[in-house]
This record gives structure tokens, C-alpha cells and sequence, in this order.
């Protein structure tokens, strides 16, 4: 009897590294298209041509959709947090977490939040995200907040907890 599950848990090991190495194969896949252009048939644009961004769906000019990019960013930290530097993604991680950082702030309508930021590239009125958007962008930031201990995830988070309950930013 003692052999016989000395034999499973042996079976079961050999299983599970096989089904880690099919995983680890397919992230690095997965993690292929946030290193190329999406004019070139991937997922990363630049916003001023200076901060990295992982599109949701690549469009010409780019979106810049909040809730998608920050859906890559967690999925990059998993896969970095998983192998190290060997798939890219950790770079891939930092360079987009820097971006998030920079242009968080940009979504604050000081009432609620914007979808995606095409109004700043194109002659089209701002997007503001529904409250259910607006919602994914407040647990999305608690998220960040979990991974990163930079004030500004927490800071957004209570602000825009805040919107919900009827408040508004300040005016001149």
C-alpha cells in the first residue's frame, strides 16, 4: 500500500512539472506581443512617443484604455513573478507599471474617470467610463496598491471611491 502511493505522488509530481513547463512555454508566448509595436502586430504603444502602453485592442491612433493595460500589467507581474527576467516580462512589467505611475492621473475627470485617453490624440469628445468602468478602475488601482507601495495607487483608489458617492473636485 505504501508503494502504491510513494507511486501516485511520484506520478502526480512528474504531471504537475510536465503541466508547469506547458504553462511556463505558453506565458512566454503570451508575453511575445507586449515587445511589438501594434502597428507592427502586437500590443505596445507609446503615449508622446515616450511611455510604454499595452493596448487592449491595438487601434490607429492608439486608445490608451485604462482597465485593459492595468489587466496586462498584473498579468506581467504574474508571469515575471513566476520566471524571473526569463520570458521579459519583468522588464515589460516596469516599464508599463513606470508608464501607470505617470499617466494614472491623466483619467481623474474630478468626478469620475475617462475610459481611454483617445481624446488626447484625436479630435474626439473625452470618454468617460460608465460606473461600472469606473468601478473596475477603483478596484484595479487597491489592486496596484497590493503590488506597489507607490501613494499614488491608494491616493486615486480613495479619490475616486469618493466620486461615487456624489463628491467633486474643487474648482478656481
Amino acid at each position: 500500500m505504501a508503494s502504491l502511493i510513494l507511486i501516485l505522488i511520484f506520478v502526480s509530481f512528474i504531471v504537475f512539472c510536465f503541466l508547469l513547463q506547458v504553462y511556463l512555454q505558453t506565458a512566454h508566448r503570451a508575453v511575445a506581443p507586449y515587445s511589438i509595436p501594434s502597428a507592427e502586430g502586437g500590443v505596445q504603444a507609446k503615449f508622446l512617443n515616450r511611455l510604454v502602453w499595452y493596448e487592449e485592442y491595438p487601434t490607429t491612433p492608439s486608445s490608451f484604455v485604462l482597465n485593459g493595460f492595468i489587466y496586462a500589467l498584473i498579468g506581467l507581474y504574474d508571469v515575471a513573478a513566476f520566471d524571473g527576467e526569463k520570458s521579459g516580462a519583468a522588464k515589460l512589467y516596469k516599464e508599463g507599471l513606470h508608464s501607470l505611475k505617470a499617466m494614472a492621473s491623466l483619467y481623474d475627470t474630478g468626478s469620475g474617470t475617462l475610459y481611454d485617453l483617445r481624446h488626447t490624440l484625436a479630435i474626439v469628445e473625452p470618454n468617460r467610463a460608465r460606473w461600472d468602468y469606473h468601478v473596475a478602475h477603483i478596484n484595479l488601482m487597491a489592486t496596484m496598491a497590493t503590488i506597489d507601495e507607490d501613494p499614488i495607487f491608494v491616493s486615486l483608489r480613495d479619490r475616486w471611491l469618493r466620486y461615487l458617492k456624489g463628491h467633486i473636485s474643487s474648482h478656481n
